[in-house]
C-alpha cells in the first residue's frame, strides 16, 4: 500500500461550493414525529452538503441477541453526488451518518443505537448500518485528522513526523515528510481545511481495528484528494497511513 501517491493526470472532485440547497421531506412516520431542533440541523447539513431530497424516520428493531435497537434512518434520493460516486456508496454513507450524528448533543445520541443510511445503488435501495458506539470513536478519531490537516495548513510538517507510526506497514516516515513539503507549492495554501467524504472500517494483518478517513483539502490553487489511517480504539495521535492525491 502506498502511502503518498503522486499522481500526474488530474481527477475532477466534486466540489462542495457548488452546493444544491435540497428538499427536507419526512416519510409519512415521520409526519407524526417531532425531531430536535439538532437532528433537523444535521438533515440540512448533509442536503446542504449533498443535495437531493431526504426522508427520515425513527424506528426500532428486536433480536434476541441484542435486544431492542432504536435507530434514527436517513434516506437520500435525487442527489447527482451520490450518483456521481456510486462506487463510493459506504463512504457516502458514513459520511452522512457522521454529519447527522456530529449535530447530536449527548442526551440525544444516547437515544440511539444506530444511524442507518438508505442510498439507491443500481436501482436497488440500499441500507447502512452506523452504531453510535462506533461514531462516537469516529468522532475522536476525527479530531486526529483535523489536527494533521492544520499542520499541513501550517506549513508545520516536521510536527506530522513524529505522528508517523510505519509499524504495520513498512515505509520510509522522513522521505514521506519531504514529500510533503515538496509538493506543497503546486497545490497552494490550505484555505478551508478539509472537506470529508467518510471512512471505513479494517482489520489490519495483525488484528488491529483501523479506520481509514477520507477527504478533499481545499486550497487556492488545486485541491487535494488526502486521508490517513488511524487505530479506532486508540486515543493516540499515531497515523499508520497517509495519502495525498492531485
Amino acid at each position: 500500500m502506498k502511502y503518498l501517491t503522486l499522481l500526474i493526470i488530474s481527477i475532477i472532485l466534486f466540489s462542495c461550493s457548488n452546493r444544491h440547497e435540497g428538499e427536507q421531506k419526512p416519510t409519512l412516520l415521520s409526519n407524526v414525529l417531532t425531531i430536535t431542533e439538532n437532528e433537523d440541523k444535521g438533515i440540512k447539513e448533509i442536503l446542504d452538503f449533498y443535495g437531493g431530497t431526504s426522508q427520515y424516520s425513527i424506528g426500532a428493531s428486536a433480536s434476541t441477541e441484542d435486544g431492542v435497537k432504536k435507530f434514527f434512518e436517513i434516506e437520500l434520493s435525487g442527489s447527482t453526488i451520490v450518483e456521481k460516486y456510486v462506487d463510493r456508496s459506504k463512504m457516502t454513507a458514513s459520511n452522512i451518518a457522521y454529519i447527522f450524528f456530529n449535530n447530536l448533543n449527548d442526551k440525544e445520541i444516547e437515544k440511539y443505537s444506530e444511524i442507518r443510511v438508505v442510498l439507491l445503488e443500481n436501482g436497488e435501495k440500499e441500507t447502512y448500518k452506523f452504531p453510535t458506539e462506533q461514531l462516537k470513536l469516529v468522532k475522536q478519531r476525527m479530531i486526529v485528522l483535523d489536527k494533521t490537516v492544520e499542520l499541513i495548513k501550517a506549513k508545520n510538517f516536521n510536527a506530522i513526523l513524529p505522528m508517523l507510526n510505519n509499524t504495520i506497514t513498512n515505509y520510509n516516515k522522513e522521505e514521506l515528510i519531504t514529500k510533503l513539503k515538496m509538493v506543497d507549492p503546486q497545490f497552494g495554501n490550505v484555505t478551508e481545511g478539509i472537506r470529508k467524504f467518510g471512512f471505513v472500517t479494517y482489520k489490519s494483518e495483525i488484528g488491529k481495528e483501523l479506520i481509514h478517513i477520507s477527504g478533499i483539502i481545499v486550497r487556492d490553487k488545486q485541491n487535494n484528494e488526502f486521508s490517513i489511517d488511524l487505530d479506532l480504539n486508540s486515543d493516540k495521535n499515531e497515523i499508520y497511513a497517509l495519502d495525498y492525491r492531485l
